[in-house]
């Protein structure tokens, strides 16, 4: 059986951008309020509102997206049977990268998941800025009740001035519990890794097609994310693909939540 869970990184393309003044890379609160409610409208139109927002935290945006307004926009994504996340982007981009500090680590992940819990909000889930993990966060996300990570890009290997900022080289291509020695390898710690299946932005709906085929074949279960950002919905053109990417997915296998995903990868039905 096939599994999908359709993931959204809550980033803005200006971040990105090291070429612009300071203030031009901050998130700008009504775009992305806007951006925030294309994604909860095409999620519940397409998916039953089954999707998971992973809510971005940085040294540039440490808590901006923990005032009110956005609150209820979590808020919403839960009660319509969605779910949010943490997308620690532990970095300078194109500048450093902190994601092999457990000091910075623990405290960006404690810091924003304990903000969600105390607004009654539950996190359920990690991805790092980059696609970047280590070893060393596994421990972390446990102690805040974290067990699922979407980290994993099987095969990725990004270099930034000869140092690595996302290693998983060898990464299994499907659900598996994670090593505390290495994570790209299954061992026993409590937290699963939900590989990247399907990245909207980078492929072509032909090819998208092509690739939930082969996953199609696959003997067992498979559980795959689905990835797309934010900021990919302040086009009409990128809104329309991501809505026929995810129908051609259906097509082929079933969209779940975190909380089924969980429930799967530890060995229950879903």
């Amino acid at each position: 059986m096939l599994y999908f869970i359709f993931t959204i990184d809550g980033d803005w393309k200006e971040y990105f951008n090291i070429g612009l003044p300071e203030e031009k890379r901050l998130p700008d609160k009504q775009r992305m309020l806007s951006l925030i409610d294309r994604e909860i409208g095409l999620a519940t139109k397409i998916l039953g509102g089954k999707f998971i927002h992973f809510i971005h935290t940085s040294p540039r945006a440490r808590d901006f997206f923990l005032q009110p307004e956005f609150i209820g926009k979590w808020r919403e994504i839960e009660g319509r049977g969605g779910d949010v996340g943490v997308h620690c982007h532990a970095d300078d981009p194109g500048r450093a990268y902190y994601h092999n500090d457990p000091g910075k680590m623990e405290e960006m992940i404690g810091f924003f998941t304990g903000a969600l819990e105390e607004n009654n909000l539950s996190p359920v889930a990690f991805r790092g800025g980059y696609m970047s993990f280590s070893p060393a966060t596994i421990p972390v996300l446990e102690e805040n009740g974290i067990f699922l990570d979407f980290s994993c890009d099987p095969g990725r290997y990004l270099l930034h001035d000869g140092r690595p900022v996302s290693d998983w080289r060898g990464a299994p291509d499907n659900f598996y519990r994670m090593s505390y020695e290495d994570h790209r390898r299954p061992g026993d710690s409590r937290v699963f890794e939900i590989p990247l299946g399907i990245y909207i932005e980078t492929e072509s709906l032909w090819k998208i097609w092509k690739k939930a085929r082969q996953f199609k074949r696959r003997k067992g279960e498979t559980v795959l994310s689905v990835l797309a950002h934010s900021y990919d919905f302040s086009s009409f053109k990128m809104r329309l693909k991501i809505k026929l990417a995810l129908l051609i997915l259906k097509r082929f296998g079933r969209f779940i939540s975190a909380e089924e995903s969980l429930r799967i990868a530890s060995g229950g039905q879903g």
